[in-house]
């Protein structure tokens, strides 16, 4: 029996990030996806989902992630992990919408054979806690971002490195690498 292709997305859109008391506080990004077979859907992805989903890629696809060869490097950087207090996770959640936004559009511009892989269809894919009803309570609304609206400054991507030895710290504050 001949196995019925996925669907795929044909646009992404992050317009905003929500605030969920269930089962504990954080946020997630409210992600537009519109489908080839003319469907949209609402999902909704925390950020350690992207995390999960980039470590996976980069394991999954080691030359278009640029780990031998940075030049060969083809899959989108994800925004890196914050440290910060706890007060500062509704900021951090605001300025990552932009960049979330770019990275799953790019995510879907790349080569069909990783977009068509299950990593990536997946995580577009409606999954049952998206589909579970958000009423006001459970949720808030903390930002809604319009697409001529001017942002004053945006998150600076580190620069990559490539450890080309290994390096053991002599100091407290420095990284040992290997």
């Amino acid at each position: 029996m001949a196995q019925v292709p996925k669907r795929l997305m044909t646009a992404v859109n992050v317009d905003r990030a929500e605030k969920r008391r269930v089962p504990s506080k954080h946020y997630v990004y409210v992600i537009e996806v519109t489908w080839d077979d003319g469907s949209e859907t609402i999902i909704f992805r925390r950020y350690s989902k992207f995390f999960d989903l980039q470590i996976n890629l980069l394991e999954t696809f080691p030359r278009e992630g640029g780990l031998k060869d940075p030049s060969t490097r083809i899959i989108p950087y994800l925004p890196g992990k914050i440290l910060f207090r706890r007060s500062n996770i509704r900021d951090v959640a605001l300025k990552r919408v932009q960049s979330i936004g770019e990275y799953c559009k790019d995510l879907i511009k790349l080569p069909d054979y990783i977009v068509q892989n299950p990593l990536i269809l997946d995580f577009f894919e409606t999954k049952p806690e998206d589909l579970k009803s958000h009423e006001t309570d459970n949720t808030t609304n903390i930002k809604s971002w319009k697409k001529d609206s001017i942002d004053i400054s945006q998150p600076i991507l580190p620069e990559p490195y490539v450890v080309t030895k290994d390096y053991e710290k002599t100091q407290a504050k420095e990284l040992s690498s290997r």
